[in-house]
């Protein structure tokens, strides 16, 4: 009875990398995104838009060539480039709550009167914004900045609670305004895409790995007759 030879291991097959390696370079790689991301939101309120442009660009070329390595090259190179869309986008996302988390920082809770109101000029279809001069309630002192709000809130005379940046950099909001968690929820969403895309290839080269190990098992499986009948037909 012919024995069939055992199979040879499949070529280059020392050289793959563990699963090991595999799932910690995966979680390298999301670590850059996220460290990548953050890093342009500090920069970002000192940089042109230019270079801002330019350094999101190298990230995206750093990226792809990280991504090569865990998967299949369009894989990558589609992945990298919705990290890039998405971390820019959850950037200035954030970006929009920059305001709020100065004054939740560094904002004094300050009681405070309306003593002037004036309204944004007329646009077409524009919403016209109020824009409110405000003075402390305690002492009359005034309060650097006007207060902004996208309607007609508050009647002067009008007493209530603002947050007022001792710097006088940002204006002064309402505690209910200077909310960032809509914000922030956005933007957590748009990194939770870009690190989902580095998953996403780490699994597709997760899986081009495994089917190559599995091709000489499945080719010697098919040389065998179905039924396994040692007997051909009669002659």
């Amino acid at each position: 009875m012919p024995v069939n030879a055992p199979a040879e291991p499949a070529e280059g097959s020392g050289a793959r990398p563990s699963r090991t390696f595999r799932v910690a370079a995966a979680v390298g790689v999301c670590c850059y995104v996220l460290a990548a991301a953050c890093g342009m939101y500090v920069l970002a309120g000192g940089l042109s838009p230019f270079l801002q442009v330019c350094l999101w660009g190298v990230h995206g070329i750093v990226l792809a060539l990280l991504l090569r390595g865990l998967g299949p090259t369009e894989t990558a190179l589609g992945a990298a480039l919705l990290a890039v869309a998405a971390s820019a986008a959850a950037g200035y996302v954030a970006g929009l709550a920059r305001e709020d988390l100065t004054l939740r920082q560094r904002g004094e809770q300050v009681a405070v009167t309306v003593v002037a109101e004036r309204l944004d000029p007329a646009e077409g279809r524009k919403g016209r914004h109020s824009h409110y001069t405000l003075e402390r309630a305690e002492d009359g002192g005034a309060v650097p900045g006007e207060m902004e709000t996208t309607s007609d809130l508050y009647d002067v005379g009008r007493r209530l609670t603002v947050l007022v940046d001792p710097e006088g950099e940002v204006r002064p909001r309402t505690p209910g305004q200077a909310d960032p968690a809509a914000e922030l929820a956005g933007a957590a969403g748009l990194m939770l895409v870009a690190v989902a895309g580095v998953g996403w290839v780490a699994w597709r080269g997760r899986r081009r790995v495994g089917g190559g190990a599995r091709a000489p098992g499945a080719a010697g499986a098919a040389g065998h007759p179905r039924g396994g009948g040692a007997g051909g037909p009669a002659a």
